[in-house]
C-alpha cells in the first residue's frame, strides 16, 4: 500500500508541478481524457473483461454501488434538505457525496493492488454501478429527465458489451496491444490529476464541501464494511473482490460532479472544492479503509 501511494502521490506531484512551471495547462487535461476515455480505457476494458471469468455472485459488485447511492440519495434530500435550503446546493452535495472517482482513482489504485482480476471488478462498480446510474437516475434527478444519449456514447460501456459477446473467440494476437495500452493508463490517469488540483480551491464552500467529503469518504465505506462482512455470512466472494468493492465505495468525490454542476447551472464551486479536498483527503482515508479491510475481511476464503 505504501509504494502504491508514492507512486500515485509521485504521479499527481510530477502533473502539478509542471502546470506550475507551465510545461502543462489545465486546459490540456482535456487531451489527456480524451486519450483515456476514448482509447485506452474501452481496450484494458475490452482485454480485461474478456479473459475474466464472471459469476451470479458478482452482481454484488454493481449492487452494493446501486445500494450507496440510493443511501445518499435519502441522505440529502430527506435528511440535509432540512438544513441545506438552497435546491442547486443540494443537488451538487448529492453528485460529490454519491459517486466516488472510481474510474480516474479506483482504476489505477485497484490495478496496483490486485492486477487484472481487481480491475475487472473496479471496472464492473464503475460502469455498471456508478457511470450507469450517473447518466439515467443522477442527471433525472437534477433535470427530470434522463440522456439515454450519453450511455451509448460512452466507448468502455460499448467495449464491455463487446468483450462479453466476444467472449468465446480467443484475441491471442491482440494481447500484447492490449498489454501495452492498459499499462499506459495508470501513468496518464493519475498525471492528469495533478494538472487539475487547485489548493485554492479547497478554501472555497469548505463546511458542505467537508460533509460531502465525510460522508463519500468515510461513512458510506463504513456501511459497505459492515455490509460485506455480515454478507459473507451467506454468500463467498474472493478476498480481493471484496476490498476493491470496499475500496471503490471510498473513493473521493468524482471529476464529473464538476463538468455535471457546470452543465446544469449548480454550485460548481462546491463540487471544485469537494474534489480537490477529496483528493487531499485520500492519502489518509486510502490505507485506513485497506488496513482496516484487510483486518475485517480476509477471514472466509
Amino acid at each position: 500500500m505504501a509504494e502504491t501511494l508514492l507512486v500515485f502521490y509521485l504521479l499527481v506531484a510530477s502533473g502539478y508541478l509542471l502546470k506550475i512551471l507551465r510545461v502543462f495547462s489545465t486546459e490540456e487535461v482535456e487531451t489527456f481524457v480524451h486519450y483515456i476515455i476514448y482509447f485506452a480505457l474501452p481496450v484494458a476494458v475490452f482485454g480485461v473483461i474478456h479473459d475474466f471469468e464472471f459469476s451470479l455472485k458478482d452482481i454484488t459488485v454493481f449492487g452494493t454501488a446501486w445500494f450507496t447511492i440510493a443511501l445518499t440519495y435519502f441522505a440529502v434530500f430527506k435528511v440535509l434538505a432540512k438544513t441545506f435550503k438552497d435546491e442547486r446546493e443540494l443537488k451538487t452535495l448529492f453528485l460529490t457525496s454519491a459517486f466516488g472517482n472510481t474510474a480516474f482513482v479506483g482504476y489505477p489504485i485497484a490495478y496496483t493492488l490486485f492486477g487484472d482480476k481487481g480491475l475487472a471488478y473496479a471496472i464492473l462498480y464503475d460502469v455498471v454501478g456508478n457511470f450507469f446510474v450517473v447518466v439515467t437516475f443522477a442527471i433525472f434527478t437534477i433535470t427530470g429527465r434522463a440522456d439515454w444519449r450519453t450511455v451509448y456514447r460512452f466507448p468502455p460501456l460499448g467495449a464491455l458489451i463487446l468483450a462479453l459477446l466476444l467472449k468465446p473467440f480467443p484475441i491471442t494476437l491482440l494481447k500484447p496491444f492490449i498489454v501495452a495500452v492498459k499499462s499506459s493508463i495508470t501513468p496518464v490517469i493519475v498525471f492528469s490529476l495533478g494538472l487539475k488540483i487547485d489548493p485554492k480551491g479547497v478554501l472555497l464552500n469548505l463546511k458542505p464541501a467537508l460533509l460531502s467529503v465525510f460522508w463519500r469518504q468515510m461513512a458510506i465505506p463504513a456501511v459497505v464494511l459492515l455490509w460485506l462482512y455480515l454478507l459473507n455470512k451467506y454468500i463467498l466472494l474472493p478476498f480481493e473482490e471484496r476490498m476493491v468493492i470496499l475500496l471503490q465505495s471510498s473513493m473521493p468525490p468524482f471529476v464529473m460532479s464538476v463538468i455535471l454542476s457546470e452543465k446544469y447551472r449548480l454550485k460548481t464551486d462546491l463540487a471544485v472544492t469537494a474534489v480537490n479536498l477529496g483528493l487531499a483527503v485520500l492519502v489518509l482515508s486510502l490505507p485506513f479503509w485497506f488496513t482496516i479491510g484487510k483486518v475485517v475481511l480476509k477471514g472466509g476464503n
